[in-house]
């Protein structure tokens, strides 16, 4: 089975699409379903700058697929994971919507369930908590808090975690070489984005760089939204501000683009709607 797709491939192809009907969010996570879970984390915590969301640019040594691209941490899910946890949790869902195949565009993202944020929070680490373990890996494995979530505990945790959304949508890949070099064609995935929040109490123990990323960054959310909206890295980032115009910096090969973005997005706009309190509350 491809994993990556061009455009004409999805049509008629992807499980729930095949008659160009609606669908679920059970027949994407059917058996068989070419759709990919993908678990997104939206990390906040309170900075010297107040309420701020975790950014950061992934390397190119570690993400061949993704280089030098900013991003929101992400991990791919199993999909008889994600599809067990996605039942567990159904009956605390709203908006709970279909999605057209015809209507979601490249780099679209489409909400298709979300979740109340009076929903059950969990500290990280929490043996109990399915969520909690996976936020916790990600914490360990991708953003070097390996030694701090090896000395926390329920009692003593780094925070709270929370889910949030589940959206669909076709995210852009790497480009396919056609007959003309002009024009390659672009591939996509298609991904079920499972939107978390972590609420972290101390955003020191998240180091600057990691194997995973680099430029870990705190952006202040109407700076984070601008950024979605306009792709100007220096809104999530300021360093690349400065070196806009340098032929030799970072900034040349930096962009803004991909559906962890957008799934924090929707996730800082759901916050604001719920409230201040929704992002701070433990």
């Amino acid at each position: 089975m491809a994993k990556f797709y061009a455009g004409s491939e999805l049509d008629g192809v992807l499980a729930g699409f095949r008659s160009r009907g609606p669908a679920t969010l059970k027949e994407c996570l059917a058996p068989g379903t070419l759709w990919q879970p993908v678990l997104q984390i939206t990390v906040m915590a309170n900075t010297a700058n107040g309420t701020s969301v975790l950014t950061g640019t992934r390397r190119a040594d570690t993400n061949p697929t993704h280089p030098n691209v900013i991003s929101t941490p992400t991990s791919m899910l199993p999909l008889e994971f994600a599809r067990c946890y996605f039942e567990s949790i159904a009956e605390s869902a709203t908006d709970l919507l279909p999605v057209h195949f015809t209507e979601i565009r490249a780099d679209d993202l489409r909400t298709m369930a979300r979740f109340p944020e009076a929903a059950r929070r969990s500290p990280v680490p929490d043996p109990s908590s399915e969520l909690s373990y996976l936020v916790g890996d990600l914490l360990a494995r991708k953003l070097g808090a390996g030694t701090a979530m090896e000395s926390a505990s329920r009692e003593k945790s780094l925070g709270n975690c929370r889910f949030s959304m589940i959206g669909a949508g076709f995210s852009y890949v790497a480009d396919r070489p056609t007959n003309d070099p002009e024009s390659p064609e672009p591939l996509y995935e298609p991904l079920l984005m499972f939107g978390a929040i972590l609420e972290l109490d101390d955003p020191t123990v998240l180091p600057e760089h990691t194997d995973s990323y680099k430029d870990l960054c705190w952006t202040a959310p109407d700076d984070y939204a601008e950024g979605v909206r306009t792709k100007r890295i220096e809104r999530f980032n300021p360093k690349f501000l400065d070196t806009a115009d340098d032929a030799d910096s970072d900034s040349v090969t930096v962009c803004a683009r991909g559906l962890c973005l957008q799934t924090a997005n929707e996730v800082l706009a759901d916050l604001a709607v719920n409230g201040p309190a929704a992002a701070t509350s433990a």
